[in-house]
Order: structure tokens, then C-alpha cells, then sequence
């Protein structure tokens, strides 16, 4: 079964982050999928598949995510075994950030900043930029890490700039966090892609449960419909 992936050409862009919202809880814990560095001896990076073709051809699924810890990206290579699907995985613009330092405050000031003002993109993080012809989409499979029960920020940049063009697609998302739940997940991604076809439930993998998520993903794709 083909896995593909989609990279294209670096642009770097200055972005501007927006102050915390007084209203929203003070950020204590670090994101669920916690940001640290993956080029650290520590934490070294899961390598990609090499069967994934860099050079895909069109296909009916895309599968679009971003992953820091790699536990998405683990969620998604096997996904990928199951069915045919194009991959882009987002990357930031700015490489190597620590998110870890400071209390995890790079990731912090970017969930605070799209809270503040999430209709302005400056509020949101470079990424670096793809080209994908949604045109030869049915079904578009977003997965995501949480972040202070929010998206993670540089997958909500990639659906502002994108998710107009997502009208009228079937839309599956799957959610990986170490314990806390996903509404504020599924209501970035529906805010991000208004017109939507988005299918039910989502998909919850708790970072205890990425060893196992095979068999998730597998009945996942049964509830939606997507698989007999």
C-alpha cells in the first residue's frame, strides 16, 4: 500500500504574536504532546518511513498533520498501512525551537496569540508553505497533537491559509493528548474549516495508547464510514 508524503520549498516569514488573553486559564502544564527538542540525544527523532514517495501522485485521501514528539506521526504512518493517502506533514518556518524552555513558552505564546485574535494571520506561526490541489481530495484526515486544549499552532496555520479551500470534503480528525479531552480540537478545526463535511466522532488517542493505535485507527475508519 503506497505512503506518500508532500514537501515543498522554504519561505521564511516574520510573524507577529499577540499578547495572553486575560480571560482564558492560567497555562501551568505543559502541552500534551509535549514540545521538546528532537535533535536532542534524549528524545531522538522516529525517522520517517522510506517508503513514503516524496514525489506523490494525486489521490482521493490526504492526510495532513503536524508532529513534535512524533506521537502523530507515529498515529499516521500506521494509518497509512490501512489505507492509500497522500501525506503533508507541516513543518514551522523556524527551526529548532525549544519549546520546553521558559515553561513552554514559545508554544504558549502561540495558542494565546490565535486565542486573542484568531481571524488575523499574523497571529498565527510560519510554517513552511506546501501546494496541494484540494481539487483531487474526497476525504482530507487532519491529525493533531493538543496544546493547552487547543490545536497545536503550526497545524492551525496550515488550516487558516487553507481551510476555505476543504469546502464541501469529508473531513476525519484524529487528536493525540496525554489525558485531557478534545472539544477545543475539534472546535478550532471547524472554525478553521467552516464549510466542512466533517464526519463522526473524532478520533481520541491518548499519548498512553500510540503503541497500540493500530487497532484504533483501524475501528476509527469503520464508525466514520470510511472503511466497510
Amino acid at each position: 500500500m503506497k505512503k506518500l508524503s508532500y514537501f515543498l520549498s522554504v519561505i521564511f516569514i516574520a510573524v507577529g504574536l499577540c499578547a495572553c488573553s486575560p480571560d482564558d486559564e492560567p497555562v501551568i502544564d505543559p502541552p500534551a504532546e509535549t514540545p521538546e527538542n528532537p535533535d536532542s540525544p534524549e528524545n531522538p527523532d522516529v525517522p520517517d518511513n522510506p517508503d513514503i514517495d516524496p514525489n506523490p501522485t494525486a489521490g482521493k485521501t490526504l492526510v495532513v498533520y503536524y508532529s513534535f514528539t512524533n506521537n502523530v506521526h507515529t498515529v499516521v504512518s500506521d494509518l497509512c498501512t490501512q489505507i492509500d493517502a497522500d501525506t503533508v506533514r507541516i513543518q514551522p518556518t523556524e527551526k529548532g525551537l525549544d519549546y520546553a524552555a521558559n515553561n513552554y513558552a514559545i508554544g504558549s505564546a502561540q495558542i494565546q496569540a490565535i486565542r486573542d485574535k484568531p481571524g488575523d494571520a499574523s497571529s498565527y506561526p510560519a510554517i513552511d508553505p506546501v501546494e496541494v490541489q484540494f481539487e483531487a481530495y474526497d476525504t482530507i484526515i487532519v491529525a493533531a497533537p493538543l496544546w493547552w486544549s487547543n490545536m497545536a499552532a503550526p497545524l492551525q496555520t496550515f488550516l487558516f491559509n487553507h481551510g476555505a479551500e476543504m469546502a464541501g470534503k469529508r473531513i476525519g480528525l484524529i487528536v493525540s493528548s496525554a489525558s485531557s479531552g478534545i472539544g477545543g480540537v475539534e472546535a478550532d478545526a471547524k472554525r478553521l474549516i467552516p464549510d466542512g463535511n466533517f464526519l463522526s466522532p473524532s478520533l481520541w488517542i491518548r499519548s498512553s495508547q500510540i503503541a497500540g493505535c493500530h487497532d484504533m485507527t483501524a475501528e476509527w475508519l469503520k464508525k466514520i464510514g470510511y472503511i466497510k
